[in-house]
């Protein structure tokens, strides 16, 4: 089964989990990391080679992170050329990590669940007021 980690700033990454644990249950092979105002890129660093050793059972790991270019998403983006079997999705959202733990013992490689977990996203942004309109 894949591994998930989320990395976020601040608490977004737990809330995130907190939030998807509410909706399914306990969630297994999930990790968070937060960068902290009084943290440092070092530190996240580590966290994040520990918490892809703590989820990765040998099928890979899906790591998605709150912002596009911002210090979570780019310490995670510095291990892509290794020998690591993750990949990287930006804009973390609860649609995300939903379809990630309940799509992800279909057998997925983490390309396919990253791929998943992007269109998920997308499905859930509506402009509610336009769909009221329609009805």
């Amino acid at each position: 089964m894949v591994g998930i980690v989320v990395m976020s700033h601040g608490d977004l990454a737990d809330g995130i989990v907190s939030a998807g644990e509410v909706i399914m249950g306990p969630a297994t092979q999930v990790a968070t990391l937060s960068l902290r105002r009084e943290g440092n890129v070092d530190e996240l660093t580590r966290a994040f080679e520990a918490a892809l050793d703590e989820v990765d059972a040998g099928d890979g790991v899906l790591v998605l992170c709150d912002l596009f270019g911002g210090s979570p998403c780019n310490v995670a983006s510095m291990g892509l050329r290794t020998e690591r079997n993750y990949h990287l999705v930006s804009g973390a959202n609860l649609p995300m990590l939903i379809e990630a733990i309940n799509s992800r013992d279909e057998g997925l490689d983490p390309r396919g669940l990253a791929r998943r977990c992007i269109d998920s996203a997308h499905e859930g942004i509506r402009h509610i007021n336009e769909l009221l309109a329609q009805a």
